[in-house]
This record gives structure tokens, sequence and C-alpha cells, in this order.
């Protein structure tokens, strides 16, 4: 049977005979391949990896689920999520309704970002491919990558792991990508330059996204023939941990570009919010002016930084104070977001302060660099 699905667990399942691709909605052809779709089976697999998870739930402080890595007999891997213990080395039965789908993910960038994204995509199962201008920096960033990981897997699932990612210092290897997203540094300049650099050598197919926090996309998409194929994918600073995404629309993007990224963030285990491309989006359109009027009340002796940011962080119940967080984000990159915003809202809410543009020129970036509003000791490594 063809394009009807299966109804399993409350979810509408089926699968691209051609790509592979796993649909949780109802389509009758693939939107890459477009060949029809067809109900999936119970499959079996061998556990090769696997991560016990905690989450609150209702009347519940901690309800446990085990994210397992399975190996198909047929070769290739999925990400099965499952509510019973969970060893390496069983063999489970699965049916598409509990495995997260499975892409090529292309991220350029070696910044702290791009780090970020990289770590996230190898936990939830993704293969990558990871571009930048540097080798050696790359491989500098690769291994902070699995130092991290090293922390929540043991020594075989990190060798699975990072046994998924490739890096490389050419475009050219995006070849096998279903998404490339960019994390190079928030300029327009650079992100256009980027746009005419990759999409001669990637498939017609390959989606492209940004991770730009306040940046136009249609701005962007003018160096793009295919605009249509471009969406923005906003992850927040760590993306680990952080649960929000916002998903935004370019006037050009297609339906099936849109509900791509959508339903991957989900796949990622994260809460994908639609917003509109418009200045800062949703998050830093509220959040920018808030951080400026926190360093005024700095510049004006309201408070030293640590009251101000306890006072913010217990009265307004936030979980990390406006000056530490300014700090996590990166100075550079809150002048670069409050300057964009304040040149397209003309509103002087969004004027850096000068107390933020003076660390700045002085290098004080935040955590990255050691220093900001607060010491890091030691310093984080280059």
């Amino acid at each position: 049977m063809c394009g009807s699905g299966t109804e399993e667990a409350g979810m509408i399942t089926n699968s691209c005979p051609s790509c592979g691709r796993i649909y949780s909605y109802p389509l009758m052809e693939c939107t890459f391949c477009r060949v029809s779709l067809v109900e999936e089976e119970t499959r079996e697999g061998r556990v090769v990896a696997v991560t016990e998870v905690s989450v609150p739930s209702l009347g519940h402080e901690e309800v446990p689920y085990w994210d397992a890595l399975i190996e198909r007999p047929q070769g290739g891997f999925a990400i099965v999520k499952r509510d019973l213990p969970t060893v390496v080395g069983e063999s489970i039965s699965f049916g598409s309704a509990d495995e997260t789908a499975s892409y090529t993910i292309g991220v350029v960038g070696s910044g702290v970002m791009a780090r970020g994204l990289v770590e996230l995509f190898l936990t939830r199962g993704q293969n990558v491919v990871w571009v930048g201008r540097s080798l050696e920096r790359l491989e500098r960033a690769k291994d902070k990558v699995s130092d991290r990981l090293a922390r929540i897997m043991d020594e075989d699932q990190l060798q699975v792991a990072i046994g998924r990612l490739a890096i490389s210092d050419s475009y050219k290897d995006f070849e096998p990508c279903d998404l490339v997203i960019e994390a190079i540094v928030e300029d327009t300049a650079a992100k256009l330059e980027l746009m005419r650099e990759l999409e001669p050598v990637l498939r017609d197919e390959t989606i492209i996204a940004s991770n730009t926090s306040s940046l136009p996309l249609d701005v962007l998409t003018t160096a793009l023939k295919k605009p249509g194929r471009f969406g923005g994918m906003h992850f927040f600073n760590p993306p680990t941990r952080m649960r929000l995404v916002e998903v935004v629309r370019a006037p050009e993007t297609t339906d099936e570009t849109d509900r791509f990224l959508y339903d991957l963030s989900v796949n990622l285990g994260k809460i994908p919010v639609r917003v509109a491309n418009g200045p800062g989006f949703v998050v830093n359109r509220v959040l920018m002016p808030l951080l400026n009027e926190a360093v005024r009340a700095l510049e004006d002796d309201a408070a030293p930084a640590e009251d101000i940011d306890e006072a913010v962080r217990l009265g307004l119940n936030h979980p990390m104070g406006p000056l530490a967080l300014a700090d996590l984000i990166g100075l550079d990159v809150v002048v670069s977001i409050m300057e964009d915003m304040h040149a397209r809202l003309n509103d002087d809410a969004y004027a850096p302060r000068p107390l933020l543009q003076q660390l700045v020129e002085e290098g004080r970036l935040g955590r990255k660099t050691g220093s900001g509003f607060y010491e890091y000791t030691p310093p984080p490594a280059p």
C-alpha cells in the first residue's frame, strides 16, 4: 500500500523507498525524491550505544527513557526512543513511530556555536560533515567536541559518535548532505559570500539554513539562485542544553523547506517556534534592550554586576542574570546584533551602551576569552 502510512502510538509513519527518509505526518510522496511513500514495517536491530535521560512529568519529578543507537542488519543506523531499560548489545524490535530520522548534516564554521551544533547533532545520531577554513582549527574544535561527548558517553559510544563525523576545508565535501547549516560570524557580507560559494557545490535537494540570530533572511537569499531551499534555524547557546529553536521563514522559503527544518528540530529533541523574518526575530528583539539596560544600570552605579544579575535572576525568575548571559553569548555577538537591530528599527533601545563597546574593543568578549563583565579562571583554551 502506498502513501497510506501506519498508525502507531498516535503517529502516522511511512518511508521513502528511494532515500529512506521517515515521515511522521501524512504525505503521499517524498518531498525530496517525489517517490510514493510506503507503509513502515517493524524492524529489528542491535543496540550499539544508549543514553539514559530523565525528564519531569506530571506527578513525577523524574521519568526515565532511553535513547538507543540501533545498527540495522541491512546497514545504517537508527535512533530509537524507548521507555524500557536498554543495554548495549541487545537486539530490539522497533517501528517508525519509535525512530528518530537520521540525516547527513553539514556545518560551516569552527566557533563556539558551530562546535555546539556538531555536538548536538552527534548526540542525536546524525551524520555530520564539518567544514571550516582551517583544518588545524577544526582538529582542535573536534578534540573539544570529543572531550565533551566523553563526559556523557562510554568509550564505545564515543567511538560510534565520532565515527559519524568528518571534517574538511572544502565545501565540495557537503555533496552527500541533506542539510547544510552555517554558523559563521554574524556579518551580512560574510554570509552572502558563503551562500554564493555553497550553492554551486550542493545537490539541488540539499536545504541550506542559517543560524543567524538577527540578520534579515531576505537579504541572504539574494545570493541564491534557488532561494526556496533556504530558511532560518536559530539555535541558542549552548545548543545542547537550550531547548528552543526559532524556525524562520524567508519570503521565498518553500513549505517543504519550512516543514523539514521544523521536523528536524523536533527530531533533535528541541521545541521549534515559527517566527517572522523581522529584526531580531522574537527572542533577541525582547532580550537586547534588557541586556542594554542592565549595562546602563552598571554604568550608572545602580549596583555591582553581581547584584544586578542576582536582582534580575531572583526578581524576574530568570535562570541567569543579564550580564552573565551577555558573557555567555559573547559580547561581540551582542554588539553585532544590537547594531543591526538599531539600524533596522531606528530605536535607541538597541544602541550598544558605551561600556559594552569598550569591553569589545579591549577584546574582553565574555566566557570565550576569559573575561567580560566577569573574570573566568582558568580562561578557555583557544
